[in-house]
Protein backbone atom coordinates (compact mmCIF):
# COMPACT_ATOMS: atom_id res chain seq x y z
CA UNK A 1 0.00 0.00 0.00
CA UNK A 2 1.05 3.31 -0.77
CA UNK A 3 1.24 6.35 1.69
CA UNK A 4 -0.06 8.50 2.50
CA UNK A 5 -3.09 6.85 2.50
CA UNK A 6 -7.26 6.74 2.49
CA UNK A 7 -9.86 4.56 3.41
CA UNK A 8 -10.53 3.89 0.04
CA UNK A 9 -6.74 2.38 -0.32
CA UNK A 10 -7.08 0.44 2.30
CA UNK A 11 -10.12 -1.71 0.90
CA UNK A 12 -8.35 -1.08 -2.58
CA UNK A 13 -5.10 -3.38 -0.98
CA UNK A 14 -7.66 -5.74 0.92
CA UNK A 15 -9.22 -6.81 -2.34
CA UNK A 16 -12.50 -8.41 -1.05
CA UNK A 17 -13.81 -9.78 -4.72
CA UNK A 18 -16.35 -7.88 -5.95
CA UNK A 19 -18.97 -10.58 -6.00
CA UNK A 20 -19.13 -10.18 -1.73
CA UNK A 21 -20.05 -6.38 -1.69
CA UNK A 22 -23.61 -5.29 -0.60
CA UNK A 23 -23.32 -1.53 0.29
CA UNK A 24 -26.26 -1.80 2.97
CA UNK A 25 -26.76 1.13 4.75
CA UNK A 26 -27.74 0.20 8.87
CA UNK A 27 -29.52 2.18 11.23
CA UNK A 28 -28.55 2.86 14.74
CA UNK A 29 -32.22 1.58 15.71
CA UNK A 30 -31.51 -2.00 14.92
CA UNK A 31 -28.96 -1.92 17.73
CA UNK A 32 -31.18 -0.32 20.08
CA UNK A 33 -33.56 -2.96 19.26
CA UNK A 34 -31.41 -5.72 18.97
CA UNK A 35 -29.10 -5.09 22.10
CA UNK A 36 -28.92 -4.30 25.63
CA UNK A 37 -27.82 -0.80 25.73
CA UNK A 38 -27.11 0.90 28.65
CA UNK A 39 -27.16 4.97 28.89
CA UNK A 40 -23.87 5.64 28.03
CA UNK A 41 -23.98 3.13 25.16
CA UNK A 42 -26.58 4.72 23.53
CA UNK A 43 -24.72 8.32 24.62
CA UNK A 44 -21.73 6.83 22.21
CA UNK A 45 -23.49 5.99 19.29
CA UNK A 46 -25.82 9.09 19.38
CA UNK A 47 -23.28 11.81 19.20
CA UNK A 48 -20.16 9.08 17.72
CA UNK A 49 -21.18 7.19 15.03
CA UNK A 50 -21.87 9.21 11.85
CA UNK A 51 -22.70 5.93 9.90
CA UNK A 52 -22.74 2.10 9.74
CA UNK A 53 -22.49 0.46 6.38
CA UNK A 54 -22.43 -3.09 5.81
CA UNK A 55 -20.19 -3.19 3.27
CA UNK A 56 -19.31 -6.72 2.38
CA UNK A 57 -20.89 -10.11 2.93
CA UNK A 58 -19.10 -12.97 2.67
CA UNK A 59 -20.81 -16.43 1.91
CA UNK A 60 -20.09 -19.39 -0.13
CA UNK A 61 -21.95 -18.55 -2.85
CA UNK A 62 -20.19 -15.07 -2.92
CA UNK A 63 -16.42 -16.07 -2.64
CA UNK A 64 -14.85 -19.54 -2.69
CA UNK A 65 -14.86 -20.30 1.22
CA UNK A 66 -16.69 -23.17 2.98
CA UNK A 67 -18.69 -22.72 6.15
CA UNK A 68 -17.74 -24.34 9.16
CA UNK A 69 -20.11 -26.18 12.15
CA UNK A 70 -18.64 -27.58 15.25
CA UNK A 71 -20.12 -28.25 18.03
CA UNK A 72 -19.20 -24.63 19.82
CA UNK A 73 -18.89 -22.89 16.53
CA UNK A 74 -20.92 -22.01 13.65
CA UNK A 75 -18.80 -19.46 11.06
CA UNK A 76 -21.11 -19.73 8.02
CA UNK A 77 -20.45 -16.59 7.00
CA UNK A 78 -18.65 -13.23 7.68
CA UNK A 79 -19.56 -9.85 7.25
CA UNK A 80 -17.63 -6.89 7.43
CA UNK A 81 -18.89 -4.02 8.63
CA UNK A 82 -17.74 -0.24 8.22
CA UNK A 83 -18.30 2.11 11.16
CA UNK A 84 -17.23 6.01 10.52
CA UNK A 85 -17.03 8.04 13.42
CA UNK A 86 -17.05 11.54 14.26
CA UNK A 87 -14.93 10.78 17.25
CA UNK A 88 -11.97 7.84 18.14
CA UNK A 89 -12.79 7.99 21.99
CA UNK A 90 -15.78 5.40 22.58
CA UNK A 91 -15.15 2.86 19.45
CA UNK A 92 -14.53 -0.12 22.03
CA UNK A 93 -17.27 0.45 23.77
CA UNK A 94 -19.43 0.55 20.35
CA UNK A 95 -17.27 -2.35 18.77
CA UNK A 96 -18.49 -4.67 21.83
CA UNK A 97 -22.29 -3.64 21.07
CA UNK A 98 -21.96 -4.36 17.46
CA UNK A 99 -20.42 -7.85 17.98
CA UNK A 100 -23.15 -8.71 20.43
CA UNK A 101 -26.00 -7.63 18.33
CA UNK A 102 -24.75 -9.63 15.26
CA UNK A 103 -24.92 -13.26 15.99
CA UNK A 104 -22.22 -14.33 13.41
CA UNK A 105 -17.89 -13.61 12.55
CA UNK A 106 -18.29 -9.77 11.90
CA UNK A 107 -14.93 -7.34 11.35
CA UNK A 108 -15.83 -3.90 12.15
CA UNK A 109 -13.92 -1.09 10.11
CA UNK A 110 -14.24 1.89 12.08
CA UNK A 111 -12.89 5.16 10.17
CA UNK A 112 -12.49 8.55 12.04
CA UNK A 113 -10.98 11.53 10.15
CA UNK A 114 -7.46 9.92 8.36
CA UNK A 115 -7.28 6.60 11.18
CA UNK A 116 -9.16 3.37 11.02
CA UNK A 117 -9.22 0.58 13.91
CA UNK A 118 -9.99 -2.64 13.21
CA UNK A 119 -12.10 -5.40 15.32
CA UNK A 120 -12.72 -8.83 15.08
CA UNK A 121 -15.02 -10.52 17.98
CA UNK A 122 -14.12 -14.78 18.18
CA UNK A 123 -17.62 -16.17 19.03
CA UNK A 124 -19.10 -19.16 19.97
CA UNK A 125 -22.49 -20.99 20.84
CA UNK A 126 -23.67 -19.95 24.22
CA UNK A 127 -23.90 -23.66 26.79
CA UNK A 128 -26.81 -22.14 28.23
CA UNK A 129 -28.60 -21.41 25.24
CA UNK A 130 -27.93 -22.75 21.78
CA UNK A 131 -29.84 -20.24 19.79
CA UNK A 132 -27.35 -17.39 21.48
CA UNK A 133 -23.93 -16.89 20.74
CA UNK A 134 -21.28 -15.45 23.50
CA UNK A 135 -17.91 -13.90 22.91
CA UNK A 136 -14.68 -15.51 23.56
CA UNK A 137 -12.50 -12.59 22.79
CA UNK A 138 -12.87 -8.90 21.23
CA UNK A 139 -9.96 -8.34 19.30
CA UNK A 140 -8.60 -4.76 18.41
CA UNK A 141 -5.59 -3.12 16.62
CA UNK A 142 -6.73 0.61 17.80
CA UNK A 143 -6.17 3.36 15.64
CA UNK A 144 -3.83 3.12 12.46
CA UNK A 145 -2.88 6.31 10.79
CA UNK A 146 -3.16 5.95 7.15
CA UNK A 147 -1.52 8.87 5.89
CA UNK A 148 1.61 8.16 8.33
CA UNK A 149 1.87 4.94 9.77
CA UNK A 150 4.65 3.40 11.19
CA UNK A 151 6.85 1.07 8.99
CA UNK A 152 5.25 -2.27 11.18
CA UNK A 153 1.81 -0.66 11.12
CA UNK A 154 2.25 -0.68 7.27
CA UNK A 155 3.45 -4.48 7.22
CA UNK A 156 0.26 -5.41 8.91
CA UNK A 157 -1.61 -3.41 6.51
CA UNK A 158 -0.11 -5.09 3.92
CA UNK A 159 0.01 -8.48 5.08
CA UNK A 160 -3.73 -8.06 5.21
CA UNK A 161 -5.16 -8.92 2.16
CA UNK A 162 -7.45 -11.65 1.20
CA UNK A 163 -5.67 -13.75 -0.72
CA UNK A 164 -3.21 -14.42 2.21
CA UNK A 165 -6.46 -15.73 4.65
CA UNK A 166 -6.95 -18.85 4.68
CA UNK A 167 -9.69 -20.00 1.95
CA UNK A 168 -10.11 -23.79 3.97
CA UNK A 169 -12.95 -22.23 5.64
CA UNK A 170 -14.54 -19.21 7.32
CA UNK A 171 -13.24 -20.63 11.01
CA UNK A 172 -10.04 -20.74 9.44
CA UNK A 173 -9.89 -17.35 7.70
CA UNK A 174 -11.76 -15.68 10.46
CA UNK A 175 -8.84 -17.09 12.68
CA UNK A 176 -6.22 -15.69 10.18
CA UNK A 177 -7.86 -12.00 10.69
CA UNK A 178 -7.58 -12.42 14.81
CA UNK A 179 -3.74 -13.89 14.08
CA UNK A 180 -3.00 -10.94 12.28
CA UNK A 181 -4.40 -8.59 14.62
CA UNK A 182 -2.64 -10.56 17.62
CA UNK A 183 0.53 -10.21 15.85
CA UNK A 184 -0.02 -6.17 15.10
CA UNK A 185 -0.42 -5.67 18.95
CA UNK A 186 2.72 -7.59 19.64
CA UNK A 187 4.04 -5.00 17.32
CA UNK A 188 3.28 -1.89 19.14
CA UNK A 189 5.10 -3.38 22.63
CA UNK A 190 7.63 -4.60 20.12
CA UNK A 191 7.84 -2.51 16.80
CA UNK A 192 8.43 -5.12 14.71
CA UNK A 193 5.37 -6.96 13.06
CA UNK A 194 5.74 -11.22 12.28
CA UNK A 195 2.90 -13.59 12.51
CA UNK A 196 4.98 -15.87 14.43
CA UNK A 197 6.83 -14.85 17.95
CA UNK A 198 10.08 -15.00 18.11
CA UNK A 199 12.53 -17.70 16.66
CA UNK A 200 12.56 -20.40 18.84
CA UNK A 201 10.47 -19.71 21.19
CA UNK A 202 6.63 -21.10 22.23
CA UNK A 203 4.54 -19.18 23.43
CA UNK A 204 0.64 -18.29 23.53
CA UNK A 205 0.66 -14.27 22.22
CA UNK A 206 -2.96 -13.57 23.30
CA UNK A 207 -2.13 -14.71 26.62
CA UNK A 208 1.13 -13.21 26.52
CA UNK A 209 -0.68 -9.42 25.51
CA UNK A 210 -3.08 -10.08 28.55
CA UNK A 211 -0.28 -10.48 30.81
CA UNK A 212 1.36 -7.26 29.16
CA UNK A 213 -1.62 -5.50 29.71
CA UNK A 214 -2.29 -6.52 33.32
CA UNK A 215 1.39 -5.40 33.98
CA UNK A 216 1.13 -1.86 32.46
CA UNK A 217 -1.93 -1.22 34.80
CA UNK A 218 0.21 -2.67 37.82
CA UNK A 219 2.84 -0.09 37.43
CA UNK A 220 0.80 2.68 36.53
CA UNK A 221 -0.66 1.93 39.86
CA UNK A 222 2.47 2.22 41.85
CA UNK A 223 3.72 5.15 39.81
CA UNK A 224 0.81 6.63 41.13
CA UNK A 225 1.91 5.88 44.92
CA UNK A 226 4.79 6.98 43.92
CA UNK A 227 4.23 10.69 42.95
CA UNK A 228 2.09 10.65 46.30
CA UNK A 229 4.75 8.85 48.76
CA UNK A 230 6.73 11.12 51.44
CA UNK A 231 8.45 8.42 52.93
CA UNK A 232 12.06 7.54 51.34
CA UNK A 233 12.15 3.98 52.45
CA UNK A 234 8.57 3.13 50.80
CA UNK A 235 9.62 5.11 48.01
CA UNK A 236 12.57 2.77 47.47
CA UNK A 237 10.28 -0.24 47.58
CA UNK A 238 7.64 1.04 45.22
CA UNK A 239 10.94 1.52 42.65
CA UNK A 240 11.63 -1.45 43.06
CA UNK A 241 8.62 -3.22 42.40
CA UNK A 242 8.37 -0.88 39.65
CA UNK A 243 11.69 -2.16 38.43
CA UNK A 244 10.84 -6.01 38.45
CA UNK A 245 7.28 -5.36 36.96
CA UNK A 246 9.30 -3.51 33.75
CA UNK A 247 11.99 -6.27 34.09
CA UNK A 248 8.91 -8.55 33.32
CA UNK A 249 7.30 -6.49 30.87
CA UNK A 250 10.94 -6.60 29.02
CA UNK A 251 11.04 -10.41 29.34
CA UNK A 252 7.71 -10.91 27.62
CA UNK A 253 8.27 -8.27 25.24
CA UNK A 254 11.08 -10.44 23.99
CA UNK A 255 9.59 -13.76 23.24
CA UNK A 256 6.63 -12.04 21.73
Amino acid sequence: MDFPATIEDFYSNLDVPESCYLGKRLFKKHFYDNGQLTATDKKAFKEDIESIEWKYTLKPSTINIQSFEDDPHEYLEVALIQVTLSSDKRHLRIAEVIQKAIPYPVVIVFSCGSSIALNAGLKRISRADSNKMVIEDCLDTGWIPLESPEVWQNSFLDDLQIKNLSFQNFFQFYQDIAERITAYNCAVHTGSYSLAPSEGESVDRGEALKELARLERKLTELRNKLKKEKNLGDQVQLNTKSKQIKDRMDAIKAVI
